[in-house]
Parts: C-alpha cells; sequence; structure tokens
C-alpha cells in the first residue's frame, strides 16, 4: 500500500541520511592504517560515544518496529519484563563481567575461551557467533526491507540489496571507529524518530502521554493480560517468564557476543567501560521507554477515531508500527520516522559485519598487516552477501510469523550456548575444555527442541519462546559441570582466568594483560 503522504521529501530524508552515514565512515576511514584502529579505534574512542553505540547495536529495527506493536497488542507485558531484566542484568555486567574481562587485552572475545579450555572450544565460540551473526543481520535487514516496502509499495527484494549492500560499503569504509560513530548518529535518529510520532499523534487528538497510558489500561483491562507468573509452560507469555528470557539474553549478549565485549576492550580503561555500560542502560531504558508510549499513542489514536484494529492478529504485531506510518504521517515525517527505522537496522547490521570480520580475521589473519585488513574486507563483503541471502529465505519461510517470536526460536538459540561457554569458564573452575564443548553442543540442540517440539516431537504446540534461552543456559551449565565430574580433565592452568583466582596472573602472553582491569 503506498502512502498517501510518501513524497519525494520523504525520499530526501532518507537519501541525505545515506549521505550523511557515508561522511562519517569516509572520515573515519581516513584513520585506518593499522590493524588495531581498524578493529578497536586504538582502543581511545570516548566512553559516552562506546554506550551509545551499544545502544543503537542491540536495538536494532526488530524491536524498534515490533514493540510498539506488541504494547498495541499486549500492553505492558514486554516493558515490564524488560525493567525487571535490566534490574538483575545491570549488577551482574558491571561488578562481575565488565571487570573480568577489562584484565585482558583481548582483541576477539574468543581468545578467552582458548585461554581458559582449548583450541576446541575457540573454534566452537567462533562457530557458533559467526552462524548466530549472519542469521541475526538476516532477520535484520528483512524487517527493515519489509518496512521500506510497506511504505512506498517498491518491491521488497530491491530494499533487501540495498540494505545489504549499503550497510557493507560504509562498515568497510569506516572501520571500528566508523562503525561507532554512525552508531551514535543513529542513536539520536531513532530517539528522534519515535519522538516525532508521538508529537504528531498528541497534536493529532488532542492528548497527552497520561491520556494514551489511560487508554492502554482501559483496552487492555477488557482483555486476558498476560498474567504475573504462570506454570503452564504452553502459555505464550507471562512477565516473569519475559523478564527472564530478557535477563538470560541481556547477560549472555554482554558475557559471550563480539558485538557488545569488542565495544568494552575498545575504552581506555576499566572505568571508562563501567560508565559506558551505564550509559548503554540509561539509553536502552529512555528509547524503550519511548517506544511504550508510541504504541500506546497509535492504541489511542485508533480509540480516539473509532477505528481500533482487530486486536485478535497477534502474528502481525510487527506490522503495526510501519502501517501507523504507511496510512498516518504527513509528508516528511512518513521519511523521518523510516529513516529512524533504517537507522535501527543499519546499526545493528554494521555492527555485526565489523565484529565478524574482527573474529575471523583474528583467527585467520597471521600476524602481517596488509593480510588482516584485506581478510578483514573480504569477511565483510562475505556477511554482508550471505545476510542479504539469507534474508530472502527468511520471508520465504515466516511471511505470516511474528518477528518477536521467531527470534529466540533462530538466532537466539546461539545466544545462550555461547554466554553460557563464557559463565561456565568464569565461575566453575574444575570444567575444562572437552565438557564445555560438549555442554555447548548439547546446549544448543536443547534449544532447537524447545523451539520446535512441534515439529520434532509431534507436540500439539510449541513450548513458549519465552523458555527457549532459560532452558538452554540451565542445560548448558547441568552438561558441562556433569561431563566434568564423570571425566575429569587434568594438567589445566587456571589461574587468574576464573573469577575465584582473579588475583593471580595468568599463563598468557604478557601483551595481552591489562594494567586497568581487576576487582570491583
Amino acid at each position: 500500500m503506498n502512502s498517501p503522504g510518501f513524497t519525494w521529501a520523504d525520499y530526501a530524508v532518507m537519501l541525505a541520511y545515506f549521505g550523511g552515514m557515508m561522511l562519517i565512515a569516509l572520515r573515519a576511514g581516513r584513520r585506518r592504517g593499522t590493524a588495531d584502529e581498524y578493529f578497536l579505534g586504538h582502543r581511545d574512542i570516548p566512553w559516552y560515544a562506546i554506550g551509545l553505540s551499544i545502544v543503537a547495536t542491540l536495538i536494532s529495527s526488530l524491536t524498534y518496529i515490533s514493540e510498539p506493536g506488541e504494547v498495541f497488542l499486549s500492553g505492558f507485558t514486554n516493558i515490564l519484563g524488560k525493567l525487571i531484566a535490566i534490574v538483575l542484568e545491570t549488577g551482574f555486567v558491571l561488578f562481575l563481567f565488565i571487570p573480568f574481562l577489562m584484565r585482558f587485552r583481548f582483541t576477539s572475545a574468543y581468545e578467552y575461551l582458548g585461554h581458559r579450555f582449548n583450541s576446541s572450544a575457540r573454534r566452537t565460540g567462533v562457530i557458533f557467533f559467526a552462524i548466530q551473526t549472519v542469521a541475526w543481520m538476516g532477520f535484520v535487514i528483512l524487517a527493515m526491507a519489509r518496512t521500506m516496502s510497506e511504505a512506498t509499495g517498491l518491491e521488497l527484494g530491491m530494499f533487501v540489496w540495498v540494505i545489504g549492500i549499503g550497510t557493507t560499503a560504509y562498515t568497510m569504509i569506516g572501520g571500528y571507529r566508523g562503525v561507532v560513530w554512525t552508531d551514535v548518529a543513529q542513536f539520536f535518529l531513532m530517539l528522534g524518530g519515535a519522538l516525532g510520532c508521538l508529537a504528531f499523534v498528541g497534536w493529532q487528538t488532542g492528548s497527552t502521554p497520561a491520556d494514551w497510558v489511560r487508554t492502554g489500561m482501559e483496552v487492555h483491562a477488557a482483555r486476558q493480560g498476560a498474567p504475573w507468573v504462570s506454570l503452564d509452560p504452553f502459555a505464550r507469555t507471562s512477565i516473569a517468564t519475559f523478564a527472564l528470557t530478557m535477563f538470560v539474553w541481556h547477560a549472555c549478549i554482554h558475557l559471550g557476543n563480539q558485538m557488545t565485549v569488542q565495544r568494552y576492550f575498545s575504552t581506555t580503561d576499566l572505568p571508562m567501560a563501567r560508565r559506558s555500560f551505564l550509559l548503554a542502560v540509561a539509553g536502552n531504558l529512555c528509547i524503550n521507554g519511548v517506544l511504550v508510549l508510541v504504541g500506546l499513542a497509535i492504541l489511542h489514536q485508533d480509540v480516539h477515531f473509532g477505528s481500533v484494529r482487530e486486536l485478535e492478529q497477534e502474528k502481525k504485531a510487527d506490522m503495526i508500527f510501519p502501517r501507523f506510518i504507511v496510512t498516518h504521517l504527513p509528508a516528511g515525517l512518513a521519511g523521518g520516522v523510516l529513516t529512524a527505522v533504517l537507522a535501527a537496522a543499519m546499526s545493528t547490521i554494521s555492527s555485526g559485519f565489523h565484529s565478524l570480520a574482527t573474529v575471523v580475521t583474528v583467527e585467520r589473519g597471521g600476524d602481517s598487516p596488509g593480510r588482516r585488513m584485506s581478510l578483514a574486507a573480504g569477511v565483510t563483503l562475505a556477511s554482508g552477501f550471505i545476510s542479504t541471502m539469507l534474508a530472502f529465505g527468511i520471508d520465504f519461510l515466516a511471511k505470516d510469523r511474528n518477528i518477536i517470536e521467531m527470534m529466540p526460536r533462530s538466532f537466539n538459540c546461539f545466544t545462550a550456548p555461547l554466554g553460557g561457554m563464557f559463565l561456565v569458564g568464569m565461575f566453575i573452575p574444575r570444567v575444562g575444555g572437552r565438557a564445555v564443548t560438549i555442554g555447548a553442543f548439547v546446549s544448543l540442540a536443547a534449544a532447537i527442541s524447545v523451539s520446535y517440539g512441534k515439529e520434532i516431537a509431534g507436540l500439539e504446540r510449541n513450548i513458549s519462546f519465552t523458555l527457549v534461552m532459560p532452558v538452554s543456559l540451565a542445560v548448558m551449565v547441568a552438561v558441562s559441570a556433569g561431563v566434568s565430574l564423570v571425566f575429569p580433565e587434568r594438567g589445566a592452568n587456571t589461574a587468574g582466568l576464573t573469577w575465584l583466582s582473579m588475583d593471580k596472573t595468568p599463563d598468557i602472553d604478557p601483551a595481552l594483560l591489562s594494567q586497568s582491569g581487576g576487582r570491583p
């Protein structure tokens, strides 16, 4: 459906955005002469830029376009769960994860797995991260392309190629510094786009956020909302289970995912890494809070004009916000909000491509700076192409499914095994390389089994998507610990490589040790 307000002004806004991102990348690319600059920005990027970059990276277009729709359909379930998860997560990341990781001057997070366990565990971490990343980016590209196609009436395939190729290009040109500073710009675009929607609804309906909240409570009070706690594993969601899955996701992403860990490695020291995390928490709360208001504002507008959508069409939660942009926003503003959605997508995609290039280069790049830079460029190109092709495949397989529910049932099946490898390495000293590798693969199998129990085991319906990652993480820890008891591995030196031995110096290259890390 073509938006009545989507005109040359909207296209001009988006073209200006593309031009601005390319200018930032070109300017940053002037400094990418060394591998350390290209992969970590010489570890001297300001903490506030890192903090905003983390927010822009983790709030992809998947979240940006589907959060308002989930609020429209389900009320406050998601945001309450997220708030609980963020409160729990903050202490773990701030006082456990970041101080531990900042003791090392690694470029790739998976170097830790090699030192703590063995080369097999390290390869497993790299492979899991690579698969997760290209699949995640495929979802992000598709979500953005669907939104653009809905708004303009143009072919979805064209937008898949434009988004994939465009993001790949500026990622290669700007290097890590370019990725971070484009993320900063994209954070403010995301915030501005959502605020623009709120201002428009407020002006059009003569209402305030208090009115939107009141309408949301009235509408959802008439429906059977999600309970605080549910013992039914097949129930779609409850506030408790959504909080649990978001806590596991945040904890694993901040510990075992290169896209996030690379941000902390690129700060100057531990205090700066902590500041960047706290800013990321504040920015995350800010963006999510505004997106919740967008969902409530859209609901209020529908009630105000007597055109409430069919709420039972739950599978289309990810299209409610895009259709609001298409059918309600005037010329210029529609392009601006779509640019914000585009920014949400491209910030995540560029971070994913660059992080994957960094990891593969550390594994296979050798010592030659020229070879390392060439390999990084090649990996960025390859990951861009594969993710773009995956976007077409995902669209074919998932035309009528809710993206929010598909995330933990697809690429996030790797999240708990990856994060679990780091958790086991930090907190269970007796676990060796064989046990943690077996645990990771069994954990992945558990995630897939929970995700597709209906298709695999013939269950009447699938277990709730909110249980995929918690169950997978529990299996990861239990199997790793169990295997280590049955088949103990001796001879490994874990001094300095676990939380309880942080006061000792690990037996690794001194150049890989930081002087600024340590216990809080």
